[in-house]
C-alpha cells in the first residue's frame, strides 16, 4: 500500500486493471487543478479546469510543462511510479491512459534498478549553459546571488533527527554539493564533492548547518534576531569553496514553532526545485521519525550529468539542424530606447559587471544596471479578466502566459514601430529529449532564458495569436538548444549565436504558484520575517525590463522590474498601461469573436518558420 498525496491508500500491487480505476480517480482530481478545457455536460471542478474529459490527449487540456513536472512527481509519491516527461507530452496520451501505464508499472514494480548511491562525488563538468552565462556576467561578486526561503517550523523538532534528514537531502541531491572551479584562461567547471553517510551527522555536514538558540527571547527580540541572522547568512556562500546552501535553525524552545531558514546559491537551483527539496526534507524526516532508517532521496539524473548531457547534445546533428532557427530568431529587434544616453552597448551587448558604483560622467550607463538601482511597477488586473484570461486561453488552445507574452509583443511593437519583436522567455529547461535523462526529482539551475521572436505583423487578433501561440509551440526542443549550441556548439556556430545581443526584455508567467511548494508537517508556514537581500548591491540585473507575471489569489498581476538609472518611473508605467489595453482589448476580440461564431486561432498545422 502506498499513501497518496491526498492521504488515502491505493493498493499499487493489485492487477493493472483492477488498479487503474483506483488511479484514475486520483489523476482526474489532480488533472482538473490544472486543466483549461472541459468535457461536454460535466460538472464544474475544483481549480483552474472547469471539468476534465478523461479521453482528451493531456496537451489539448491546456496544462503547461510545469503542470506536466508537478503531475510526475505526484505520481511518484502517491504510486511509487516514475514517468518521464517526454511520456507526458505523448500527443495521443491521454488521463485514461495514464492512469492504466501508471496501474500496470505499479502491478510490475520489482526490486527494479539500484537506486544510485547517496552522496557520490561528481564531475568535473562544464557549467550548464545558463550557469555559464550568469557566471560571465557576474564579474564583481558571484557569491552574494542566492535564492532563499525561511519557514515557520512545528514546534519540538528533534535536532537529531533533523540533522540527519538534511545530511540524507544533501547526499540525495549533487547540486547542493556542487563547487566551481576556474583556472586562468580557461572555461569553468564544476564539480561535487562527496558526502560521508554515517557518523555524526553534523560532522559531515560541517557549516551547511546551523542553529540558533532563540528560546530566551522575548517575541520582538525574537524576531529582530531572526532578521539580522538571515541577512548575514546571505553573505556566507561561496560556490568556489563548495559552500551553496546553509540550512539554519532557530529553536524557539519547547513548545514553540521555531524557523528554518534555506540559503542555496543561484547556481545550484531554481524555483522548480523547491518543491523537490521541500517535498524530499518532510518525507525523510517523517520517516526517521516513525522508526524507518531506510528512507533517502534520490534523483535519478544528477545535475552534473544533465551538465554532461546537454554539452554532448550541442555537438548532435539534431542540435546543430537548430542553428539556422535561432540564427533568424536573432536578427528580431530587441533593444529599447533608454530614458538616459547611452555610450556603445559593447561586445555581444553584455553590460558590464565590474562596478559596484555608479558609473563615471561619459561611461556606458547600462554598468548602472544593478540591483541598487532596481524598481518595480505593479500592474493588478481585475478579478473577472483572468476569468476571460483562462476563458480565451481554451478557446483558442493556448496557454494563458501566452497571451499575456502576445500582449506585451504587442506593446513592444508599437513602441519599436517594428512587425515583429524579440523577447527573451523564461522556461523551465527540464527537457527529457536530451539523452536518457529523468529529471522531475532532480534539483538544479535548468532555468533557461530563450529567444522568442513575436511576429505582429498585421491580420485579425486571433490571427496574430495564433503566430504566437505557433512559434512557442514549435521551439525547437522546448528551446534548450539554443543555450547549448552559444555555449558548447561547435566555434562557428556558438560565436554566431552569442554575438547577438540579449533582448533588453525579458518575459516570465509563474502563473498561480500559490500551492507549489509542498509544505507540510515539519514546515507548515512561511514565516513573516524577512529574508535579507539575496543578491549584493552591485549585481548585474541580466535584462534592462524585466515582466513577470502572477495569477495567485485568481487575480493577473503583471511586475515590470526596471532600473532607475536607465528609465524614468513614467516609461514604465506608460509601458504598462501600454501592454494593460493590448491585454484587454485582446481578451475582448477573441471572445467577441468566439461568441459570434469566429473560427477559433489555433496553432497552426505546420511549425512556422522563425
Amino acid at each position: 500500500m502506498t499513501a497518496p498525496a491526498d492521504g488515502s491508500a491505493v493498493a499499487v500491487d493489485a492487477e493493472p486493471r483492477a488498479a487503474a480505476g483506483e488511479v484514475l480517480v486520483h489523476l482526474a482530481q489532480w488533472m482538473a487543478e490544472v486543466a483549461l478545457t472541459a468535457g461536454p455536460g460535466q460538472e464544474p471542478a475544483q481549480g483552474r479546469g472547469a471539468g476534465l474529459e478523461l479521453g482528451a490527449p493531456l496537451r489539448d487540456l491546456g496544462v503547461d510543462s510545469l503542470d506536466l513536472i508537478r503531475l510526475a512527481r505526484r505520481i511518484e509519491s502517491s504510486f511509487g511510479v516514475r514517468t518521464q516527461l517526454r511520456e507526458l507530452f505523448d500527443p495521443e496520451l491521454t488521463t485514461r491512459s495514464l492512469a492504466a501505464l501508471v496501474a500496470e508499472r505499479a502491478a510490475r514494480r520489482g526490486a527494479g534498478g539500484e537506486a544510485p548511491e547517496p552522496g557520490g562525488a561528481h564531475g568535473p563538468v562544464l557549467l550548464a549553459p545558463p550557469q555559464e552565462t550568469a557566471w560571465e556576467e557576474q564579474g564583481a561578486d558571484r557569491a552574494h546571488w542566492n535564492q532563499a526561503m525561511l519557514f515557520t517550523t512545528r514546534p519540538d523538532v528533534d535536532p537529531g533527527l533533523f540533522a540527519e534528514a538534511v545530511r540524507r537531502l544533501v547526499a540525495g541531491h549533487a547540486s547542493l554539493r556542487l563547487a566551481v572551479e576556474q583556472r586562468p584562461a580557461r572555461r569553468p567547471f564544476q564539480h561535487t564533492a562527496a558526502l560521508v553517510t554515517d557518523g555524526p551527522p553534523e560532522v559531515a555536514l560541517g557549516d551547511a548547518l546551523d542553529t540558533v538558540d532563540i528560546s530566551e527571547l522575548a517575541d520582538a527580540a525574537r524576531a529582530d534576531a531572526i532578521t539580522l541572522r538571515c541577512s548575514v547568512e546571505q553573505r556566507s556562500l561561496d560556490p568556489r569553496a563548495g559552500r551553496v546552501v546553509r540550512f539554519v535553525r532557530f529553536d524557539a524552545g519547547p513548545g514553540r514553532p521555531g524557523r528554518l531558514l534555506i540559503v542555496v546559491h543561484q547556481l545550484a537551483i531554481d524555483m522548480v526545485s523547491w518543491s523537490v527539496l521541500l517535498a524530499d526534507l518532510e518525507e525523510v524526516y517523517t520517516a526517521l521519525e516513525a522508526g524507518r532508517p531506510d528512507v533517502w532521496p534520490t534523483e535519478d539524473t544528477s545535475y552534473p550529468q544533465w551538465s554532461r548531457a546537454l554539452a554532448a547534445h550541442a555537438r548532435t546533428p539534431e542540435a546543430e539542424a537548430e542553428a539556422a532557427w535561432w540564427t533568424e530568431v536573432a536578427r528580431t529587434p530587441a533593444a529599447l530606447p533608454l530614458d538616459r544616453p547611452a555610450a556603445d552597448r559593447g561586445r555581444s551587448g553584455h553590460r558590464a559587471s565590474d562596478h559596484p558604483a555608479p558609473p563615471a560622467p561619459g561611461a556606458d550607463p547600462r554598468a548602472a544596471n544593478t540591483a541598487a538601482t532596481a524598481a518595480t511597477h505593479l500592474e493588478e488586473f481585475p478579478a473577472d479578466l483572468t476569468v476571460r484570461l483562462h476563458a480565451a486561453a481554451r478557446a483558442h488552445r493556448a496557454h494563458p502566459g501566452d497571451l499575456v507574452l502576445h500582449a506585451l509583443g504587442e506593446t513592444l511593437a508599437e513602441l519599436l514601430g517594428e512587425a515583429a519583436v524579440r523577447v527573451d522567455v523564461l522556461r523551465h529547461g527540464r527537457e527529457e529529449s536530451i539523452g536518457d535523462v529523468q529529471l522531475s526529482r532532480t534539483t538544479g539551475w535548468f532555468t533557461t532564458t530563450v529567444p522568442v521572436r513575436l511576429d505582429l505583423a498585421p491580420g485579425a487578433p486571433a490571427e496574430r495569436l495564433a503566430r504566437t501561440v505557433g512559434h512557442l509551440a514549435a521551439l525547437p526542443g522546448g528551446g534548450v538548444g539554443h543555450g547549448a549550441l552559444a555555449r558548447h556548439g561547435r566555434p562557428r556556430i556558438a560565436a554566431a549565436l552569442r554575438s547577438a545581443p540579449p533582448s533588453d526584455v525579458s518575459f516570465d508567467f509563474e502563473g498561480d504558484d500559490a500551492d507549489s511548494l509542498p509544505l507540510g508537517s515539519l514546515l507548515p508556514h512561511m514565516a513573516p520575517e524577512p529574508v535579507g537581500d539575496i543578491t549584493a548591491p552591485h549585481w548585474v540585473r541580466p535584462h534592462l525590463i524585466e515582466v513577470i507575471a502572477t495569477t495567485d489569489d485568481a487575480t493577473l498581476r503583471v511586475e515590470w522590474w526596471y532600473s532607475t538609472a536607465l528609465h524614468e518611473e513614467a516609461t514604465v508605467r506608460a509601458l504598462a498601461a501600454r501592454h494593460r489595453a493590448h491585454l484587454t482589448a485582446l481578451l475582448g476580440a477573441l471572445l467577441d469573436a468566439d461568441a459570434g461564431g469566429g473560427a477559433g486561432a489555433g496553432p497552426a498545422a505546420d511549425a512556422p518558420t522563425p
